[in-house]
């Protein structure tokens, strides 16, 4: 069976078949366990979306309908995002070992600069407790 509404056509054609209440009924719990189970996996999937979708928008990637017969929930709809978030993790990594990620652009001075100004100012009152000490 390839579809939902087949595997749901062949529980009723099962109950059509049988006559034996018994029967029926295991047929009915079968049926009843079929349809929890896709609910709560629909539910999941519902779930899963709602993620995709919120990562989407963090990351600026419009999910909309990007070609013929593709929804915004096609697969490969969704690997945009996944696309999108690995760019970001790589942009991520080159800026840890640039001066940018630094803060050599900082707006009112980088932090090295800062650690520049702390060692000199350490230096200079290393300097003047030597200078009291002797």
């Amino acid at each position: 069976m390839s579809t939902l509404g087949e595997l749901f056509t062949a529980f009723s054609n099962e109950r059509t078949q049988h006559r034996d209440p018994d029967t029926r009924a295991i047929i009915d719990r079968l049926e009843s366990a079929a349809e929890a189970a896709v609910c709560k996996e629909n539910e999941i999937g519902g779930q899963a979306r709602q993620v995709v979708g919120n990562v989407a928008v963090a990351l600026g990637v419009v999910l909309g309908d990007t070609g013929p017969r593709m929804s915004v929930w096609d697969p490969a709809n969704m690997r945009r995002v996944v696309g999108a978030a690995e760019a970001l993790r790589k942009r991520l990594a080159e800026l840890e070992t640039s001066a940018e990620y630094w803060g050599a652009n900082a707006p009112g001075g980088s932090l090295i600069d800062d650690l520049k100004n702390t060692i000199v100012s350490q230096a200079r009152e290393i300097a003047r407790l030597k200078g009291e000490s002797a």
